[in-house]
C-alpha cells in the first residue's frame, strides 16, 4: 500500500484492528523488518509499518533526510489514516526519528505540510506509548560524525561492499554464524535501499539533536529497549542516563538486533508494556 507525500509515494504495511502503533525501521532496513513482530502485535492492534524515504520501495526525498523531516512524514502518515493518537516503536534510528517526532509543534509542522490529524496538539500529545528499541536518545559524537562522513564517501566508490559490511556490523561476532541466513537477508532488503537515500540518511543521523530532555517528558509512557552488548548505541551512556531519568528500562540479551537475536524475548517484553 502507499500514501504520497511530497509527490513521492510512501510504501507501508498495515494489519490487524484495535489501538493504532505505528512501526519504524532503522537505518537500511525497512518494514519487512517488523514482520514477525507485526504479525503478533496485530492480533490486538492495527499496526502499520512504513518504508521510510530511502529505504525499501520509497524512494529518497531532496539531498537530506533529517530526523525531523521523517517525524513529519510519519504525523503526515497518521493525518492520512486518521488517527488522533498512536504508539510508537522505532528500532535504532526508528527511535531517533520517533522522538524528532514528539518535539514536533503543530506550528512548524503546518509551515511546511498541512496536517490535519495534529489538531492543535503538539506531537508529544499525540503518542500514547513509545517503546525505543536498540536506540539512543543522544546525538552523535563528533568520532561517530567522523565515521558518518567516511561512509559516505564509501558509498558513492563501493556500495555493494558498504551495505554488507555496514549489516554486519549490526550482529555480534559470535552469532555471524547461528544468524547467517538472517544476515543475509538483511544485506539483501539493504541492497534495496538506493545509494542516495542511504547518504541522504547518514546526513540526517550525522546532524541530530540530542533529545533526551524530549524523552524525560515522555517517561511515563516510554520504554527503552537495549542490547546488553550492543556496539552500535552508546550503551553505558544511554543506560546510565535512562536510570538516572527514571526511564522505564528493559535490557535484553545480545546486542542491536534485539529483533532477530531474541524475537520470543523482545515480543513477551514489548506486549507486557503496550497492555500496561
Amino acid at each position: 500500500m502507499t500514501f504520497t507525500y511530497k509527490q513521492t509515494k510512501i510504501h507501508y504495511t498495515s494489519s490487524g484492528e484495535g489501538e493504532p502503533i505505528i512501526l519504524l525501521h532503522g537505518f537500511l532496513e525497512n518494514a519487512t523488518m517488523w514482520r514477525t513482530l507485526q504479525k503478533e502485535l496485530s492480533k490486538t492492534l492495527s499496526v502499520y509499518a512504513l518504508d521510510l524515504p530511502g529505504h525499501g520501495e520509497t524512494e529518497a526525498i531532496g539531498y537530506i533526510h533529517s530526523m525531523e523531516d521523517y517525524a513529519a512524514l510519519v504525523l503526515a502518515f497518521a493525518d492520512f489514516k486518521k488517527l488522533e493518537t498512536f504508539s510508537l516503536i522505532g528500532h535504532s534510528m526508528g527511535g531517533y526519528v520517533a522522538l524528532a517526532l514528539a518535539e514536533l509543534n503543530p506550528r512548524a509542522c503546518l509551515g511546511r505540510v498541512r496536517l490535519r490529524a495534529l489538531d492543535g496538539q503538539a506531537g508529544s500529545e499525540k503518542i500514547d506509548k513509545l517503546i525505543l528499541l536498540n536506540s539512543s536518545f543522544l546525538a552523535d559524537s563528533e568520532t561517530k560524525q567522523k565515521e558518518r562522513n567516511r561512509a559516505i564517501t564509501m558509498i558513492q566508490k563501493y556500495p555493494d561492499a558498504f551495505i554488507s559490511m555496514a549489516v554486519k556490523h549490526l550482529f555480534l561476532p559470535k552469532d555471524q554464524k547461528r544468524l547467517s541466513a538472517e544476515i543475509n537477508t538483511a544485506v539483501l532488503e539493504a541492497k534495496k535501499c538506493s545509494q542516495q537515500g542511504i547518504i541522504n540518511t547518514l546526513k540526517g543521523m550525522r546532524d541530530r539533536k540530542e533529545r533526551t530532555e524530549v524523552l524525560k517528558k515522555l517517561k511515563d509512557k516510554s520504554l527503552l529497549i537495549l542490547g546488553k552488548e550492543d556496539k552500535v548505541v552508546n550503551f553505558e551512556k544511554t543506560k546510565y542516563l535512562a536510570v538516572e531519568m527514571g526511564i522505564d528500562l528493559e535490557i535484553l540479551p545480545g546486542g542491536h538486533m534485539s529483533y532477530i537475536e531474541h524475537p520470543d524475548l523482545l515480543l513477551r517484553t514489548v506486549q507486557e508494556f503496550l497492555s500496561r
